[in-house]
């Protein structure tokens, strides 16, 4: 999604057209969910997909009309025999697809800040008027809530953004975007939850550690990695890295500012090294913490860390062996294995969001030797 977004601002700033297609709402069985996107460029290149087949195809051809003049467009799909999915067998489902043209600096000014409140790993809410039978709602308006109590942008009338105010919570909390329906269906608004990209902090520049940040960054994981040898924690070797952090693994850890959005995994290439950094973040609030290693390394880990009094209740929090039993061997598997277990604790119920909630602070790391 972070590509498509900076794609749109650099069309807008170089003032060239794409057509921005969104899923905004779906029933029954269908192969994209709402929130998924599709951006077409001016060479008619994609990026990002409503979920291919007949119907991708078609959003994409009425988005490439509208591309050589027209306005924003809200598409419905009936999946029947026509709109089939590859050969037909998905049936009966509903898509409704929201095609945009950004071109104004006010949208280029929106989504820039809407990028910038994601990085700084604050929760929002992008909301879209994509249908409007009111003169001074205009479709394709724009507004960002910000779960810190900063709005961006105006949908064009002050009792439509009150009336929205109940349903963004929960949007939120859920991450799950939804059509909202304001004067008996006059108006709709799409509201897109955009939750801040989570933290894949890697204890360790190993073979362990280095597929697992390359999985990590497609997974999209913003990559935290970290060792004491500058021949293995290097831009070379780590080039899907977000930061590269160099110097004592267990004081590196500790100094780093771990919070709800942060899945730890110590991967370093020693049980004397394991043990330090799992000390080092296990009575943190990280999302997830996950220990390498067979059963009798991590329960005499598990033994030293119960006689300095770390509780009962910390160690059972700990994903240990670490990954999803796949009966992996080499490290490419390894990898995988730890992937799947992340996306299944990523994918798991989240925590209810507040709109008063404050923001987090971005952790600011020094590449060192």
């Amino acid at each position: 999604m972070r590509e498509i977004y900076q794609k749109v601002v650099e069309l807008i700033e170089s003032e060239d057209i794409g057509a921005y297609c969104t899923v905004v709402e779906t029933k029954g069985s269908t192969p994209q969910k709402p929130g998924s996107k599709l951006l077409i460029l001016p060479d008619l290149r994609n990026v990002g997909t409503l979920g291919g087949g007949c119907v991708e195809a078609e959003a994409r051809r009425q988005a490439i009309g509208l591309m050589q003049g027209g306005g924003p467009r809200l598409l419905d799909f009936q999946l029947d025999s026509d709109y089939g999915w590859d050969d037909g067998l998905i049936c009966g489902g509903n898509m409704k697809i929201f095609i945009d043209l950004p071109r104004t600096e006010e949208e280029s000014f929106i989504l820039t800040r809407l990028q910038e409140l994601s990085e700084a790993k604050i929760p929002l809410v992008a909301t879209t008027v994509v249908k409007s039978e009111i003169d001074h709602i205009q479709v394709g308006a724009k507004m960002l809530f910000a779960a810190n109590g900063e709005t961006v942008g105006s949908l064009g009338d002050a009792a439509l953004e009150t009336a929205l105010q109940d349903e963004l919570t929960e949007v939120l909390a859920q991450d799950a975007p939804g059509v909202f329906r304001w004067q008996e269906g006059a108006v709709w608004v799409f509201m897109d939850a955009v939750q801040p990209r989570p933290t894949l902090l890697i204890a360790g520049a190993g073979h362990v550690g280095q597929a697992l940040c390359h999985i990590g960054k497609w997974l999209g994981f913003d990559i935290a990695i970290v060792d004491d040898r500058v021949d293995f924690a290097s831009e070379e070797r780590l080039p899907e890295a977000d930061q590269i952090i160099i110097g004592d693994i267990a004081e590196e850890l500790r100094k780093y500012p771990v919070d709800h959005l942060t899945y730890a995994v110590v991967v370093t290439r020693g049980h004397q090294h394991d043990e330090e950094a799992l000390h080092s973040v296990i009575e943190s609030n990280a999302r997830y913490v996950g220990l390498i290693g067979s059963r009798r390394k991590i329960k005499l880990i598990y033994d030293d860390l119960r006689e300095i009094g770390i509780p009962e209740e910390r160690l059972a929090r700990v994903y240990a062996p670490i990954g999803l039993d796949i009966n992996s061997k080499t490290v490419p598997e390894i990898a995988v294995s730890i992937a799947a277990q992340l996306i299944q604790v990523r994918n798991s119920t989240k925590p209810e969001v507040h709109f008063d909630a404050q923001p987090a602070r971005m952790p600011t790391i020094k590449v060192g030797t």
